[in-house]
């Protein structure tokens, strides 16, 4: 049998019924040759009995031992010369494999990332909101990025096993896509950014859900960071699909606290620093009004607005996680 063009590696643990939507998807695609690969990472549900009747090459871990290595080993056993790598919360459209495809019929294409779709089935604000955080942040990102976003990417099978893939140390889904796609460049290759490659993300987020995932990205992207180096942390490209105005607005309420807490210490310049604050707080509205004018049109001047305040309910989090992150690097543990 002659080997499929395209390998479609899904890593699965406790799937549930999006699993099946997902297997479903993907045989619903057409124009170009394929095979999908599950790496069961654990699961004690029926992903394995789903992943079965969808005839897929199914790999059962012993134990679970994170997406990483699960998209390793199911990378190593691929017989594709292209790797399409998903989460198993994605629905792909009829004409993702043929687009993949075709994309790749450029031999100066090894690797790309898509972007997730602005429709989501989950309609609180949470999940609303996080969806389209992470489409504006890859929308509004050049061509060429240092991502390689695993819910939706693919990448020439040689370059990968090439690269030494996804680094174990994650044992958890965290930051290990972004860790990858800054490996990639800093081996020369580029990762090309197709923002109509579009999947939808079936992922459901409560606000704590949503609060105790930026908690530990943040954490864990600040021990990323440090790992790469001094120079790579003073290089001015943000390398990162947090958006630089999100970046700076933490800066900003750092120092507004630290404003309101000068006050408190000294009253005679509790005027100063209250303006101080407001002046910051100011500046973040103004970083982020472009991605708050685009939430207006996409949903409403009310998820707008509600969205500019989450933030400031979002930034103490994400400023903890960092904290958090440094104290655990300390500590010596580095992922």
């Amino acid at each position: 049998m002659a080997n499929p063009e395209i390998s479609v590696i899904i890593p699965v643990k406790n799937g549930g019924s999006v699993f099946e939507e997902c297997l479903a998807s993907l045989r619903a695609s057409q124009g170009a040759s394929y095979e999908i690969v599950v790496m069961d990472d654990g699961s004690i549900d029926s992903s394995v009995e789903v992943a079965k009747r969808y005839s897929c090459h199914l790999i059962e871990l012993p134990c679970s031992m994170g997406p990483s290595h699960a998209r390793n080993r199911g990378a190593k056993v691929a017989r594709g010369d292209i790797l399409f790598f998903i989460d198993a919360d994605i629905i792909v459209r009829k004409n993702a494999l043929q687009k993949i495809s075709s994309i790749f019929q450029d031999k100066g294409v090894v690797a790309i990332t898509g972007v997730l779709s602005d429709g989501i089935r989950y309609k609180n604000f949470s999940s609303q909101f996080k969806n389209l955080w992470m489409r504006y942040s890859y929308l509004t990102m050049p061509d060429i990025v240092p991502l390689f976003y695993t819910s939706v990417a693919a990448i020439r099978k040689e370059l990968f096993l090439k690269s030494g893939g996804f680094d174990t140390g994650y044992r958890r889904p965290s930051v290990e896509d972004t860790d990858f796609g800054q490996r990639i460049e800093m081996m020369g290759y580029e990762v090309h950014l197709k923002r109509d490659l579009e999947v939808e993300h079936v992922k459901y987020y409560s606000l704590p859900g949503l609060l105790r995932t930026d908690f530990c990205r943040s954490a864990d992207m600040f021990k990323m960071t440090i790992r790469r180096g001094l120079r790579r942390l003073l290089e001015c490209r943000n390398k990162t699909s947090i958006p630089i105005s999100f970046m700076l607005g933490v800066v900003l309420y750092s120092l507004a606290l630290f404003a309101i807490l000068i006050g408190f210490i000294f009253p005679s310049m509790v005027l100063t620093c209250f303006l101080l604050s407001v002046i910051f707080i100011f500046t973040i509205f103004l970083l982020n009004h472009s991605f708050l004018h685009w939430l207006k049109i996409q949903k409403g001047w009310w998820f707008s607005s509600r969205s500019f305040f989450f933030m400031f309910l979002d930034i103490p989090v994400v400023i903890m996680g960092i904290i958090s992150g440094a104290v655990d690097y300390i500590s010596g543990n580095k992922y």
